[in-house]
């Protein structure tokens, strides 16, 4: 008995390790197949080729939907043999069948699923392996790239839609960090389409990733952040406070802007707080790190500092880094808070790099006003 038992196992190593290094040249055959399509796909966008690059995105999308469709048709059919029906859905069992009998397809379709998700995540069950090969079949990297080619071609209601597809299927993306690009993408839309509660819905989504806005329940940070800028002013507030945060920079800057012109000023200042917080840390801690000396003193003294750095220069248009400062300006003015509103319309009046928002600070300073609030459905 313990000779045969030696001897079942060795064949299932034996097999297991052929099958394996047959399956993986398979596999990178195969994917390469899908994903050469998309990035082909990527390509012909860049250039411009809106058409092609379309039908090269479905196709990828049309490739993987096959590819695993066939790896669970296939493992269906070893699943639905009387015999291994009586193992008790133990992939354990089932493996040393597929070995014994020689079972290509199936060790194939398995040896697939512990590449992409591991063999812990199946926990020993042959249909959560089926379950698994249903959420494979979906590819929301294809799915994006046909949205945002839509969206370039005008289509938005059709890039809504695909938008929409891709976050429902944004957790088996390689980087499911992604959805926060493609929720921005929809707000953009939504803003476009003037449905301002779901772009307002869209930016709040992404802010629940951001770690110190969610979990000050009690808002003693937001306060305490609050109280400096508005007693003491910007200076002191980025000499005391320093927050990076990348990801959640733009929902806080289009919401504290919205926030404002629709005459709600309160949260329009939290919001304009962080975005401002978050891009000038980004731009202090760029500096130090190639100036390590460097110390903030004030918003005058960090702009000399950008003389020369190109890249600083480019974050700043990117961000509309003097937007967030004109709007942080208004917001605090429109909550009773002129001095400091004072101190960032005095700031932006002397950049000519400002452009539109030098002249509005300078009307600003001349004769402080609250601007009208837009209606908004």
């Amino acid at each position: 008995m313990t000779r045969i038992l030696i001897k079942t196992i060795a064949l299932v190593f034996v097999f297991t390790s052929f099958i394996f290094t047959l399956h993986a040249q398979q596999r990178v055959n195969k994917e390469r197949h899908y994903w050469f399509t998309l990035e082909t796909g990527k390509n012909l966008f860049r250039e411009g080729s809106y058409g092609d690059a379309l039908t090269a995105f479905h196709d990828a999308r049309d490739y993987r939907r096959e590819m695993y469709s066939k790896m669970e048709n296939d493992l269906i059919i070893l699943l639905s043999l009387p015999e291994v029906r009586r193992m008790n859905d133990s992939l354990d069992m089932i493996e040393i069948y597929i070995a014994e009998r020689g079972q290509l397809d199936a060790a194939a379709a398995l040896n697939e699923l512990y590449y992409r998700v591991g063999r812990g995540a199946l926990s020993n069950s042959a249909q959560r392996a089926l379950e698994y090969f249903d959420r494979l079949k979906s590819y929301p990297e294809a799915d994006y790239w046909i949205g945002e080619t839509y969206r370039l071609m005008g289509e938005n209601e059709i890039a809504l839609r695909q938008f929409n597809e891709t976050l429902l299927n944004s957790d088996r993306m390689e980087n499911p960090a992604f959805a926060i690009e493609i929720r921005y993408k929809i707000a953009d839309i939504e803003h476009l389409s003037q449905h301002y509660n779901e772009m307002e819905r869209q930016l709040q989504t992404i802010l629940e990733h951001d770690t110190l806005w969610m979990q000050d329940d009690g808002s003693f940070v937001k306060e305490a952040m609050s109280r400096t800028i508005e007693n003491s002013g910007a200076s002191r507030f980025l000499q005391m406070y320093r927050y990076k945060n990348g990801e959640s920079e733009k929902a806080h800057k289009l919401l504290g802007e919205y926030f404002y012109v629709s005459g709600r000023h309160g949260k329009a200042v939290s919001h304009l707080i962080f975005a401002f917080l978050i891009q000038n840390t980004t731009i202090i801690d760029e500096i130090i790190s190639k100036q390590f000396d460097f110390k903030f003193t004030n918003l005058e003294n960090l702009m000399l500092e950008l003389a020369r750095r190109d890249e600083l220069k480019n974050y700043m248009k990117e961000t509309g880094y003097y937007q967030t400062v004109y709007y942080l300006a208004a917001a605090l003015y429109a909550t009773g808070k002129a001095n400091p509103a004072r101190e960032l319309w005095s700031f932006l009046a002397e950049r000519d790099d400002a452009n539109e928002w030098r002249g509005r600070a300078r009307v600003q300073l001349r004769a402080p006003f609250v601007e009208a609030t837009q209606e908004t459905p």
